[in-house]
């Protein structure tokens, strides 16, 4: 019997993207999905969205602790042996589950696989490829290569990791990747376009830009001991681009100046610091 695929959708006031990200879980190929979502008591429509579903989904309406207390909520109902979560203004690509179920299936040992992913707009219209890499835990320690939308891993590592930290409101999948890998858990990429990620005004990754980038340093600090460099230099490239930014010249200088500053703030961060490398070539192994 093919695998049992649980897809929590955590939502809130999300009902204009709601209905295609359902739609994208529906759509595919895999006979055995179930997809619950778990909505926060949104006011825009969502809960007569759900209802038209009712008969192919497990929905659930009311006010939650935010989005990793509603992800929690929703790992505890699913009975899968495969794990994901898809937020509710992404989507799925077509044969994406049916992918990484062939995978697990060739790949016994592997404990969580990622997809390449699009970055898509309000209208579906891809803008670019999210930054994807191969999976290395120093890569992993350096920037957060693995997309959410694209992530599956097994009931197996989850148990073994433990629920998604609700102390967390925006960089909840990255700490839990360094924890899936803390655990000893095989963590390996699909050079495949699993999802896309869609990027829009009220996104939280682009209306709460620097709250997301100060919780992820607090994740790095607390998980590694030392922040990556790349994060620095979009803590410089949010910073500069805040201000009028006349003065730095055109594109290419422009970049050149909030790399360096990245640079140079990273080096700053850590003086004197000892970083966990020994630790991160174990878990990589």
């Amino acid at each position: 019997m093919s695998a049992l695929v649980s897809i929590v959708t955590p939502s809130l006031n999300q009902g204009r993207f709601l209905r295609r990200t359902i739609e994208s879980v529906l759509a595919q190929g895999h006979p055995r999905i179930e997809h619950i979502v778990r909505d926060g008591g949104s006011t825009d429509g969502s809960r007569e969205i759900l209802a038209s579903y009712a008969d192919r989904i497990r929905w659930v309406s009311e006010p939650d602790a935010g989005q990793s207390a509603a992800l929690n909520r929703g790992f505890a109902e699913a009975r899968g042996e495969i794990l994901s979560y898809l937020n509710s203004d992404d989507v799925l690509r077509p044969g994406a589950v049916e992918a990484v179920v062939e995978h697990f299936r060739r790949n016994p040992e592997c404990d969580l696989v990622y997809g390449d992913a699009d970055y898509i707009d309000e209208e579906d219209r891809v803008i670019g490829a999210y930054p994807t890499a191969a999976y290395s835990f120093d890569r992993l320690a350096e920037e957060n290569v693995v997309c959410q939308p694209a992530a599956f891993w097994r009931s197996r590592i989850a148990r073994r990791v433990g629920p998604f930290n609700e102390a967390l409101r925006y960089a909840m999948d990255y700490e839990y990747w360094l924890r899936v890998a803390e655990a000893g858990g095989r963590i390996e990429h699909l050079p495949r376009t699993l999802a896309a990620s869609r990027l829009h005004p009220r996104a939280k990754t682009l209306a709460e830009r620097r709250q997301v980038l100060r919780e992820i340093f607090a994740v790095c600090d607390a998980q590694l001991g030392r922040v990556g460099r790349t994060y620095f230099i979009g803590l410089w490239h949010d910073r500069l681009s805040a201000g009028t930014g006349r003065w730095l010249g055109g594109p290419l200088r422009w970049k050149r100046v909030y790399q360096a500053m990245g640079y140079l703030h990273h080096k700053w961060y850590h003086r004197g610091r000892r970083s966990r490398r020994s630790l991160g070539a174990r878990r990589a192994l």
